[in-house]
């Protein structure tokens, strides 16, 4: 076996050491127990898998599905070990010069990115020391205390200023893509800093007595508006940085299509909306086949609540609903043209004649997302003319009466879903997860910026520039500062819906406490025997969830709690 000298002695095994660093990177897509979309209102799988223990509160310290602590210190174990040691492979040097710093400065990001991943999940988080403690350190050195919540982010963001000014601002070619860079260092910065500003992190009293052992306090308790501040500051940098703007794309006869425009944002790899993304996965097929129908040899396993179906607006900017609406008790607004009677008559531009109601007349990001019963599914053969109808029925070919493998709720994903993936003959079309795009700083912005400058008019701006790729009207002019809010809410919820952003956006505004603990509705999928039986299209509870105020943070694992004597376990666990 190679020694650690031996490592960094030559350019190969340097840089499969880094590679190592980049190995740590998670991947979303695979979708088995790793992905968090269905811990969160968005969506469930009908698949016995991790998350459920979490949706029904089955889970503990000794128990915990999604345990990334260990994983995580790895990686950032890893990335120290490459930062300190680098610069000793004179081989890189010489074949390349400068390129030791280079691939120093992309371990620290990487470094930052884990943490930040770590105190998502646990909140605040020991700060290992910069340079990799020894193997047989002492007990004294190893059993850390938590840092502070503030302490942690600003670690995180110090790192990343520190990469921000040495590494390019982008990929200069196309091996280089999804390697770490200024762009994304500048992104992350404005990720972290956002969620430092929310209510969760900003002077919560709730965690007032979430302390240290020696009693030091390890969540601020007063409220910093300059928070949000520097959050807005960090977010219109990267915004700066990307003045081309958004995505998009045209139809056939060469004019924009908000449709395809926000469909292959996420299947054009690395488009210029890309900050990041992962250029592979461990298991690229596995997406499309969860969302895919059993027809097509689809799993259909990823199943949209009814929640996130009745929060698409329709194509004319107007809510469904109006606000006193319940999932279960929905109040209609008849002014939006809304309808859950009947099926339609005629074929619009994104359904086809036949169509329940409640899928006619909606926004374009609703079609690119969403699938429902009776919709022809994206893949048309070979010959770019066979339709596959998706049949959702109880008795249909996707139903729940043929299969372990259905949706919940009565819906499925399109989004993620190449139109030409041939799921049945397992031809799949490359595609890459995206961790941060332009859309999300957009959002990010409108959102800080609103917190402590309401009447900035780069609010509208920002959230109608991402409506406007959708296809969608500006938002009314004049609203309040909660108004807004909630308008910045809501279009997160649909422009970045999958994107594994809700599940943590509940949480650090929260109000997980209400959209978690509620039930999973949909369709009742264990009814009907045609597309036009009423039976099915009624709304029907998929899954009863349980979530209490302990859940906004993970348990440390139990193991872990045990061997370190100055590490404090998250509150009620």
């Amino acid at each position: 076996m190679l020694t650690i000298d031996e490592v960094f002695s030559t350019r190969l095994e340097t840089e499969k050491y880094l590679a190592s660093v980049y190995s740590y990177i998670p991947d979303p897509l695979v979708c088995n127990g790793v992905n968090y979309t269905p811990l969160s209102d968005e969506a469930d799988w009908v698949f016995n898998w991790p998350h459920q223990q979490i949706n029904t509160g089955n889970w503990s310290p000794v128990n915990t599905p999604y345990n990334i602590w260990a994983k995580y210190y790895q990686g950032i174990r890893s990335a120290s070990t490459l930062i300190h040691r680098v610069g000793e492979c004179q081989e890189c040097e010489d074949l390349n010069p400068g390129i030791t710093v280079q691939y120093r400065e992309e371990a620290r990001v990487l470094r930052a990115f884990y943490y930040f991943l770590l105190i998502r999940q646990y909140g605040p988080v020991p700060l290992l020391p910069d340079e990799p403690l020894a193997i047989d350190a002492p007990l004294s050195e190893i059993q850390l205390p938590r840092n502070s919540y503030d302490e942690c982010v600003d670690f995180i963001v110090s790192e990343l200023d520190k990469a921000q000014a040495i590494l390019p601002d982008k990929p200069t070619n196309t091996n280089d893509y999804g390697r770490a860079t200024a762009g994304l260092a500048s992104a992350l910065k404005a990720r972290v800093l956002l969620y430092a500003a929310s209510p969760l992190w900003n002077g919560n009293s709730d965690y007032a007595d979430f302390k240290n052992t020696d009693g030091k306090q390890l969540i601020n308790q007063i409220y910093d508006e300059n928070k949000w501040k520097k959050a807005a500051e960090a977010a219109k940098a990267i915004i700066d940085r990307m003045p081309d703007g958004l995505y998009k794309k045209n139809d056939a006869s060469g004019n924009f299509d908000p449709y395809l425009s926000y469909q292959y944002v996420f299947l054009d790899r690395w488009n210029k909306e890309v900050i990041w993304g992962r250029p592979r996965t461990g298991d690229e097929v596995r997406w499309e086949r969860c969302a895919s129908p059993r027809q097509l040899n689809g799993y259909i396993g990823l199943s949209p609540s009814q929640q996130l179906v009745d929060e698409y607006e329709m194509a004319n900017g107007l809510s469904p609903f109006a606000k006193e609406s319940t999932t279960a008790n929905p109040v209609i607004n008849l002014a939006s043209g809304y309808s859950e009677t009947g099926f339609s008559e005629t074929a619009t531009k994104y359904t086809k004649a036949g169509i329940y109601n409640m899928y006619v007349g909606r926004e374009p990001r609703f079609y690119a997302t969403v699938g429902y019963n009776g919709m022809d599914w994206l893949y048309k053969g070979a010959d770019g003319k066979t339709i596959t109808r998706v049949e959702l029925y109880s008795t249909g070919r996707d139903g729940y009466n043929g299969s372990n493998d259905h949706s919940t709720t009565g819906y499925t994903s399109v989004k993620l879903v190449h139109p030409d993936s041939d799921v049945k003959n397992s031809k799949h079309v490359l595609k890459s997860w995206i961790f941060f795009r332009l859309a999300e700083m957009y959002l990010n912005y409108a959102e800080a910026l609103n917190e402590y400058d309401p009447t900035n008019t780069d609010i509208y701006k920002y959230i109608n520039l991402v409506r406007e790729r959708a296809g969608m009207p500006e938002i009314p002019s004049g609203l309040d500062q909660d108004e807004l809010r909630q308008r910045i809410r809501h279009e997160r919820r649909i422009e970045l819906a999958f994107e594994e952003h809700r599940f943590w956006d509940v949480k650090r505004w929260k109000i997980a406490e209400e959209t978690d603990a509620a039930p999973i509705y949909g369709m009742n999928v264990r009814a009907g025997t045609s597309f036009t039986d009423l039976s099915f299209y009624k709304r029907t509870v998929a899954e009863s969830r349980v979530f209490e105020k302990k859940h906004l943070l993970w348990p440390i694992p139990q193991s872990e709690i045990e061997r370190n004597i100055n590490l404090v376990q998250n509150p009620g666990w």
